[in-house]
């Protein structure tokens, strides 16, 4: 789920930093583990829902996730903060053999992170299903318009059509394919075609209507998390 973006992003950040320190083998929540687990971890209970059925994304709804996405914001740069210090202080070495930071800070820092979205959704009156439905929408319409932004497909084919003008008329009709391959691609980029088919005409034109704001909040993501947001 997109939801778990940022877990992947964790799990990056901290990769190699301990190479001789084995793996913790995987918690099987039975017997005493599943009660206490119950218990303790109620509140991070994933919803059962069904993702092959369509949602239909509504204005409020809409509305409801740009302002959860908002407060989850100032718990990505934390959580990101702590693990790039975890990860310092792990690839720095324990001063004292046995006792030095584990992968256990940046557990931690997830954790937080997770506690915070909780509080965030429930605030927002969404529900997990929501919040990972438009999550995976939004993401696929916004990282599709970032890249055709950096990409800059249109620039590209406006040079290829003006040096097709140029040329000579055997010349431009072997270029012809190249240009109409672009044409195509440009229009595939810019319309979302790959993305309607997935979401519908009516739910990617609903969050283009907040195209700035959210893809405001996806550069800043990135950046929390140290990469390049153009």
């Amino acid at each position: 789920m997109r939801k778990l973006l940022w877990v992947l992003f964790a799990a990056g950040m901290m990769a190699g930093c301990k190479k001789d320190e084995a793996p913790s083998p995987a918690r099987e929540d039975t017997g005493a583990a599943a009660a206490q687990g119950t218990k303790e971890g109620a509140a991070e209970a994933v919803e059962d829902f069904d993702d092959s059925k369509p949602y239909v994304l509504t204005q409020q709804k809409l509305e409801a996730y740009v302002g959860y996405q908002r407060k989850v914001m100032d718990s990505y740069a934390a959580m990101a903060r702590d693990l790039q210090a975890a990860r310092a202080r792990v690839l720095a070495g324990p001063e004292t053999p046995g006792k030095g930071p584990s992968l256990s800070d940046s557990m931690k820092a997830i954790e937080s992170k997770a506690e915070s979205e909780a509080k965030a959704r429930q605030e927002a009156g969404l529900t997990e299903e929501d919040v990972n439905r438009i999550g995976s929408l939004v993401t696929d319409v916004i990282t599709q318009r970032h890249m055709a932004a950096m990409l800059d497909l249109s620039g590209e084919l406006k040079k290829l059509e003006e040096m097709q003008a140029r040329l000579k008329p055997e010349q431009a009709k072997e270029l012809a394919p190249q240009i109409e391959a672009m044409r195509k691609r440009v229009q595939e980029t810019e319309k979302l075609v790959s993305v309607r088919k997935v979401y519908g005409d009516a739910n990617v034109d609903l969050v283009l209507t907040r195209e700035q704001e959210l893809m405001a909040n996806y550069q800043d993501m990135l950046r929390s998390f140290g990469a390049k947001a153009q």
